[in-house]
């Protein structure tokens, strides 16, 4: 596990609680009932901060930084763009109050964290979905795997972002963003702008890992245990007909349907250690489900997956007391992690640490330990559950950490600028 940090010199922490009474203040903010409703006090980590009028600041200060580096805000733009703007188009104007708690749980950390906000969800609150449903894939992820993944995405809402930020002078404008989404996609008969406009949908991905069967690189050191993967997103059955139509006149492209199914897929075999998969698209007539998977072989074995991966003794450790609906899921395996810490090990080894691998192992799970996530959203907010080997003392440094950053910037490019030339006259 990561060490646990001794002290942290921020208010906004409470320590675990032996008495049964909390001094409250005698004005308390309006936002903390509804956040201190979803979080337990008396544990690990309990945070609480009213952020009302703080994205406004803090974005004040960004757009501050981001006109001291030309090209990056749009001359044809810059006077519009103000904070109380950009917070709006970005949905943060509704956001009040954020909090956060963890308790120890056996082996793992119980943590949640809550955002608040009033009125409609809009802009970024949008981007993960609306209304929490069931976790579809659990039911098709065999027992052992790896990796389970499942979230709501509108990116519908992210296409409506740019387009305002364009219309202020940030990032491209609407023309651009329009001649975007009109050109085709993948070089198949079918645009961006129709995909996107799908992509208000569920995305789905199963990972189950064979450690037994070492793919490696030619010519190279590093290597990766074999992965079978199934990716799927619904709603993009049209994709999967604009590929079934170009496998028709692509030698390099095999095509094949039946009453169920249709399956593309390489029409020639692929080079080592590539040629240990079979990577096709499909599409399930019925559901106009499609997936992209590692073989045809592990789809047909998770449709029919009898003991699915619910049963698992460490999913059940990762899944105690977490909602069995929301709107986004995530699961790690105890080898999952293992291999994600192996994998960077290999990298390290083979081209160095850097600081970019460093920041990687930092927010890495702990090796050997089964995680899991759970983000739902609520009539009021957002609430993130989990069970990891960390606590939210990691959370409360990383925050820490990144706060520091443009404080960095700042102090960097003074750093790099050039000196300012002295005259020099006669001397006194």
């Amino acid at each position: 596990m990561k060490p646990r940090l001794t002290s942290l010199s921020l208010t906004l922490i409470l320590t675990a609680c032996s008495g049964s009474g909390v001094p409250m203040a005698p004005e308390r903010s309006p936002h903390f009932g509804p956040v201190s409703d979803r979080l337990q006090l008396g544990g690990t980590v309990y945070a609480y901060a009213d952020i009302e009028g703080d994205a406004e600041r803090a974005t004040d200060f960004l757009l501050t930084l981001l006109r001291d580096f030309p090209g990056l805000v749009q001359e044809r733009g810059a006077h519009r763009l103000n904070a109380t703007t950009l917070v709006r188009i970005l949905g943060l104007d509704q956001v009040r109050a954020i909090g956060m708690s963890s308790y120890r749980a056996d082996e793992l950390y119980h943590n949640r964290g809550f955002i608040y906000h009033t009125g409609a969800r809009e802009g970024l609150l949008k981007l993960f979905g609306a209304e929490p449903g069931l976790f579809g894939v659990l039911a098709m992820a065999p027992e052992a795997a790896d990796m389970v993944w499942q979230q709501q995405l509108d990116l519908t809402a992210l296409v409506d972002v740019i387009r305002a930020l364009g219309e202020l002078g940030v990032g491209i404008s609407p023309d651009e963003l329009d001649q975007a989404l009109s050109a085709p996609a993948l070089d198949l008969d079918i645009t961006w702008g129709a995909i996107v406009e799908r992509l208000n949908t569920t995305a789905a991905l199963i990972l189950s890992i064979d450690e037994s069967r070492p793919l490696r690189i030619p010519g190279e050191s590093f290597w990766f245990p074999y992965t079978d993967f199934l990716f799927q997103v619904d709603g993009l059955s049209e994709l999967a007909d604009a590929i079934a139509r170009r496998a028709a006149s692509d030698p390099f492209i095999n095509s094949e349907q039946t009453e169920d199914w249709i399956i593309i897929s390489p029409a020639i075999r692929l080079p080592p250690p590539w040629n240990a998969y079979q990577p096709s698209v499909i599409k399930e007539r019925a559901t106009g489900r499609m997936f992209v998977v590692s073989s045809p072989a592990f789809l047909r074995s998770c449709l029919s997956t009898v003991e699915n991966v619910t049963a698992a003794p460490d999913f059940m450790r990762a899944f105690a007391q977490l909602p069995r609906t929301g709107n986004g899921l995530t699961y790690l395996s105890p080898r999952m992690t293992r291999q994600m810490h192996a994998v960077l090990d290999r990298v390290v080894a083979g081209n160095g640490g850097s600081v970019t691998t460093s920041v990687i192992r930092f927010f890495l799970p702990d090796v050997g330990y089964p995680a899991g996530w759970v983000a739902k959203n609520t009539e009021d907010g957002l609430l993130f559950t989990s069970n990891t080997p960390s606590s939210h003392k990691s959370t409360l440094l990383t925050l820490g950490y990144a706060a520091l950053l443009p404080a960095i910037a700042v102090i960097g490019v003074s750093a790099l600028a050039p000196a300012p030339e002295v005259t020099k006259g006669p001397l006194p």
